[in-house]
Order: structure tokens, then sequence, then C-alpha cells
């Protein structure tokens, strides 16, 4: 048989879920050549339609280093992420954000946005909170599509603040438990260990960036004041975790943000504590 004979067969055995016949077909193909788009595309779907899950990923993922943006093959992928829900979260969310470029490259918005939708959603219903985190920032400026999708995709601001929700009750109960954990330790203090799970979570949080961000593209003032003084805050309880010698750069941070609002009236108490008494010498040293 033919190439083209061996293809025609296995897309008929795919449309009649004859598995194993469709598998038998591709794999002909592939024997005389391996680099054959079609034949790693229908293996991918014989394979899905097997269960064989694994084998079906490796068959679409060579396929699309052959045609990178073909969206069949995207497609194919997506599907099989989906259906092992839970497990392939994070696969799914960057696959549907390749789709959601190549319908971009096609000019077809709806189509780029309902794959954005899409892979939004199976994190919200699928994922952990850090996994829809890390779904939804696919619809904020950082994105490779937001500039394409801007005015179809929710207001930045509101998404970094569903963002910032999720971090900062993930911090709360990974600070708790952390410290419940290592306060039994033998020498351990209260004091000591809150200090070094504070230092440990704060150093590797991105709530700092999210607060700016939120400042920086949201609309409303009282919105914006309020993470204002949520981005001081957790700044100056960054600082006081931090080790000795590694304070500078934030000290000057935490100066440089209380300065500002005091110059603007803001009755935040912290900022007026810091502007009054780190800038006359009386507590500047201690930190």
């Amino acid at each position: 048989m033919s190439t083209k004979s061996w293809l025609k067969a296995a897309k008929s055995a795919i449309d009649s879920k004859n598995w194993d016949e469709a598998v038998e077909q591709a794999n002909a193909v592939l024997e005389k050549d391996p680099q054959n788009y079609f034949a790693k595309l229908f293996l991918g779907r014989a394979n899905d339609g097997l269960g064989r899950y694994g084998e079906a990923a490796k068959a679409y993922n060579d396929a699309t280093k052959i045609k990178p943006n073909d969206p069949q093959v995207w497609l194919g992928l997506r599907g099989l992420y989906e259906k092992q829900g839970p497990s392939k979260v994070d696969e799914n969310t960057q696959v549907g954000l390749k789709l959601a470029e190549i319908y971009a490259a096609a000019d077809d918005a709806h189509k780029s946005q309902t794959a954005i939708d899409k892979l939004v959603d199976h994190a919200r219903r699928h994922g952990t909170k850090l996994q829809y985190a890390r779904a939804l920032s696919t619809q904020l400026p950082t994105s490779p599509i937001y500039s394409y999708l801007e005015g179809r995709l929710p207001n930045p601001s509101a998404t970094y603040i569903r963002i910032a929700e999720i971090y900062e009750a993930d911090e709360a109960q990974t600070i708790k438990r952390q410290i419940d954990e290592r306060k039994t330790r033998l020498g351990a203090t209260i004091e000591g260990t809150t200090n070094q799970v504070k230092n440990e979570v704060y150093s590797a949080s991105p709530l700092e960036g999210l607060y700016q961000d939120i400042i920086d593209w949201t609309n409303d003032d009282d919105l914006r004041r309020t993470y204002e003084e949520k981005l001081l805050q957790r700044a100056y309880d960054t600082l006081l975790v931090l080790p000795t010698g590694k304070k500078a750069e934030k000290r000057e941070k935490v100066m440089k943000l209380a300065h500002d609002m005091v110059i603007i009236r803001h009755p935040f108490l912290l900022a007026w504590q810091i502007e009054l008494e780190w800038r006359s010498g009386l507590e500047v040293e201690a930190y």
C-alpha cells in the first residue's frame, strides 16, 4: 500500500472508532516516513481512543514539532488533557495559550478568546488555587496574547486582584502550617520559627509585584489607596524578617513607599510612623 492509502485507512478507522486498526495503519506510514505529520496526528487520536494517554501525548507532541502552528494537533492535546482533569491542568493551560496564539495569528479573535476562556475555566474547576492563578495570568498584560485580545479580556486590575487574593490565602495557610510543624523542633522558639518561616515565604512571594500591578492598572482611587497600604505593609513585614545585612534595599523601598503616602496626606498610620520616626533617626538603626 502507498502512504496515501495507509493514511486514508487510518482516518477511516478513526472515524469508525476502530482504534487498533488506526494505530496499525498510522505505524505503517511511520515505518516509511517517520516525520509524517498526519500519521503522528492519527496515532495520537487512536491512542487517545484506547486510553493510552502517555502514548497519545507523545504522538501529539511529536506532531507539534513537525507543524507547530496547525491547530488540529493542539486541539487533540487539549482534548487529551481536559479528560485527565486535575492531573494535567498546567499542561492544558500551556496548550490553550498556544491555541489562542495560533488563532490570533489567523486573526480569529473569537476562537482566540474562547481558547483562553476554556483554559481558565478548566483550571478553576480542576486545578489547585495556584494552578488557577497561573491560568488567570494568561489574561494579563504580561501574556503573549493580551495585546491581541485587549478589550475582550477582563480588566487587568480585576484579574490581578483575584490572583493576589489566591496568593494571600495560600501564603497565610503555608505560614501557619510551617510554624506548627517547626515550633516543636529541639531548640526552636516561636519568635525565631515565625521569622524564619515568614522570611522564606515572603522571599518567594509575588504579592508585592501584584499589589503594584493593581495600583498601576486600577481606575478606582479608593482601591488604589487600599493596595498602596497593602504594598507598604507587606514590604515592611518583609523587612522585619530579613536577615541582618540584607535589609538595606528593602528599607529604602519601605521609606519611599511611606514618603509617597505622606506627601499626598494619605492617612495610613504605618506610613506616618515610618516617615516621622525613621527619618528623624529614632529607629533607622534598628533596621
